[in-house]
């Protein structure tokens, strides 16, 4: 009967595919509320707006799914969306009610996860009893790696470069070897490393991110570098799309863009990482078959 639920919730957001418009997963979304919502340079004026212009997208684009970090949306985009549980810190519940909130659907997936804001990462013993029930629900870990915004280290200033560096969770990988993790950004400026962990560890994917749509600074050349790099290395099978458009959600149709752009990709490629690799990460296939 859920399933039965979700598939009606969706129908507007497939209808388009019958246009030729072939359905997208977007593991990297994020949501607000009327306070937390930020109408900064580009943005919505409004957090309602904002709802408005990201359902606009969904539809336009044909996304019909999503993994959503923090806030919430109008209930029929809810409906398509896995509940992300954002955190740059301990969880601020203890490990009874984490997993009670597992239970309860409130947490399909820890992540965000930004660990290096605060000078951590992910394999601070004080996520351990956390990262175990994760691994033994089926709970999968969205992990920010790689950088931030310029200035962000004068906000968070425990922040460092060297925490975004994807090597630092192999640790985590050989304690945990169920537990799925999937690199938000790509590892960033340290793609290389994510190729390296990927190639150890196949529970791990990576999640494009905003390294598709940033502009005019070394990050805007990470997603091409890093997507020939994984072609070569036979690595497509586990990369996902990603907006990260956090305040924008014009964001959403410049990342779809400029993975489409790439030539280097074949249709087949570009299937994999819009579509079917999230929906075998995320086992997928009863919601979306």
């Amino acid at each position: 009967m859920k399933s039965f639920q979700i598939l009606f919730l969706l129908l507007p957001f497939i209808l388009s595919a019958q246009d030729g418009i072939k359905p997208i997963i977007d593991v990297h979304v994020h949501g607000y509320t009327d306070r937390t919502y930020r109408s900064i340079y580009g943005a919505p004026s409004t957090y309602e707006e904002f709802k408005a212009e990201m359902k606009k997208q969904f539809q336009k684009f044909n996304i019909v799914y999503a993994m959503k970090s923090g806030g919430s949306y109008d209930s029929d985009m809810e409906e398509i969306m896995l509940q992300g549980y954002e955190s740059n810190n301990y969880p601020k519940f203890d490990t009874i009610e984490f997993k009670n909130l597992i239970e309860e659907g409130k947490i399909q997936v820890w992540g965000e996860f930004l660990p290096m804001f605060n000078g951590m990462t992910i394999a601070d013993p004080g996520f351990a009893p956390y990262l175990k029930i994760c691994e033994r629900e089926g709970i999968p870990i969205a992990l920010h790696t790689g950088s931030g915004p310029p200035g962000i280290s004068y906000r968070y200033t425990k922040i460092r470069l060297t925490l975004g560096d994807p090597l630092l969770i192999e640790e985590v990988l050989i304690n945990y070897p169920k537990l799925k993790i999937y690199l938000m950004h790509s590892g960033g400026l340290f793609y290389d490393h994510a190729l390296a962990i990927m190639e150890l560890y196949p529970q791990v994917y990576c999640g494009l991110g905003a390294i598709l749509w940033i502009e005019n600074s070394p990050t805007a050349l990470y997603a091409e570098e890093f997507l020939s790099k994984a072609k070569k290395a036979n690595m497509i099978d586990r990369i996902m799309f990603g907006s990260d458009g956090m305040y924008w959600p014009n964001k959403i149709e410049e990342s779809i863009k400029r993975l489409d752009s790439f030539e280097f990709l074949t249709e087949e490629d570009k299937r994999k990482i819009f579509y079917e690799n999230a929906v075998k990460f995320f086992e997928l296939d009863d919601i979306l078959e």
